[in-house]
């Protein structure tokens, strides 16, 4: 309880600081050394098929059968991980089915020891401007992210839960779900969270599935061995880390503060395992939600970056909108996207002084998703056209489909005019 009501106190502290106008934005990171120098400055265009399984595959006895999974996600069909895979869901555990059950919550966690705060009383919906990301196992091959689920708003902090549809199945033919989940902070100034931790969010979602009374009690929680990296997967910056409440450090065991590089973010690379004995009605239904964030922040050069010292001081808008719809039959279909004009002013970061002209950029995404009984499908596409001494053009488009159509490209053009 302790920690819960640290947390609780945190949460309030963070809400004020990301929402304060009088805010002074600094550098994200201390000097760029992370960021390489382009060497070539031309049309280059990246394509990946998925006909290549990711490295690592890991064999985990779920029920009365094994999956034969990829423990992580991407974001694209090239193997790099980016989220550990912390929940795999048994029984009625289509991805349909574990949203249905979610969404039919209230916020009231006492139950759960939980205080009625921000994000605690909030209830499940559908994720607006989360990224679409891939998954894998042996039966399904590739998965995408169709369905995602927050806890909480866009900002200031929420819990994010993707849930991904694999092609094995127990020996009782019960469908297997692989779930990714993390508690989340925007980081200020930006519309890109920072992964606080792994293990609060995979205990949120395991707390509330048992409150959905849909579990076997008798089989309903348990645990895999380790099926991914420990004691910790990525890290925070730490100039992100160093602002955050101690209650908050607190509560996802960090070390002190300050911190002079990066923190790694805790986990004991095991999922957490929960069968769904019962199952409610997939109910229609329509959702849309917006949101508009205001920039004002020192980034790295995001493309055709010159050099780790090429950084940018964005200021402008961006405009979120999501709508989900499931019909009559029970098909889930989503449309959403971002668009927006930044501005951005080149420094020097080694020295924070500006190195060039005002100019802006165009920045668009849109995705799109739909899943069946039977069949799924998710794409999203990334664009943003810099307007610096010409046009650059930064394009990632990410297809996920059935029957085996994937498809990734990444086009970047640095040439000037």
């Amino acid at each position: 309880m302790k920690k819960l009501i640290f947390l609780m106190m945190a949460l309030i502290l963070i809400g004020l600081a990301g929402c304060s106008e009088e805010d002074v934005l600094a550098p994200i990171s201390g000097t760029g050394d992370d960021i390489t120098a382009a060497e070539d400055k031309g049309n280059d265009i990246e394509f990946q098929d998925g006909k290549t399984p990711p490295a690592g595959l890991v064999a985990v006895p779920v029920g009365d059968g094994d999956l034969n999974c990829w423990p992580f996600t991407g974001s694209s069909f090239n193997g790099m991980g980016v989220d550990p895979v912390n929940l795999i869901f048994t029984g009625n555990a289509d991805p349909m089915q574990i949203r249905e059950a979610l969404l039919s919550l209230d916020g009231d966690r006492s139950v759960l020891g939980l205080p009625p705060a921000y994000p605690f009383d909030q209830q499940w919906h559908d994720a607006l401007g989360g990224g679409v990301q891939t998954s894998y196992d042996d039966q399904g091959g590739w998965l995408g992210s169709v369905i995602q689920l927050t806890l909480g708003n866009y900002e200031p902090v929420r819990f994010h839960l993707r849930l991904f549809r694999t092609g094995a199945t127990t020996a009782a033919g019960e469908p297997i779900t692989m779930g990714a989940a993390h508690f989340e902070v925007m980081i200020p100034g930006t519309s890109e969270h920072q992964v606080l931790s792994w293990e609060v969010a995979e205990q949120i979602v395991a707390g509330d599935m048992m409150r959905s009374g849909l579990l076997d009690p008798s089989i309903h929680i348990g645990q895999t061995g380790q099926i991914n990296d420990a004691p910790s997967w990525r890290t925070i910056d730490p100039s992100i880390y160093n602002g955050l409440p101690a209650e908050l450090i607190y509560l996802i065991g960090g070390p002190p503060q300050p911190q002079e590089g990066p923190v790694p973010i805790a986990t004991d690379g095991h999922a957490t395992t929960i069968h769904l004995a019962g199952a409610l009605p997939i109910t229609p239904m329509e959702y849309s939600a917006t949101a508009s964030i205001e920039f004002g922040q020192y980034i790295p050069r995001p493309f055709c970056s010159t050099g780790p010292y090429d950084w940018l001081h964005i200021t402008g808008g961006v405009d979120f909108e999501t709508t989900v719809i499931v019909d009559e039959e029970g098909r889930y279909s989503y449309k959403g996207g971002y668009t927006g004009t930044i501005f951005a002013l080149p420094i020097d970061i080694s020295t924070g002084q500006p190195v060039g002209d005002e100019f802006y950029a165009d920045v668009r995404g849109s995705q799109q998703g739909w899943m069946t009984s039977r069949n799924a499908r998710v794409m999203g596409d990334d664009r943003k056209l810099s307007h610096e001494d010409g046009t650059q053009l930064n394009n990632i488009t990410l297809r996920v489909g059935e029957n085996g159509a994937y498809r990734y490209t990444e086009q970047n053009r640095c040439l000037t005019d």
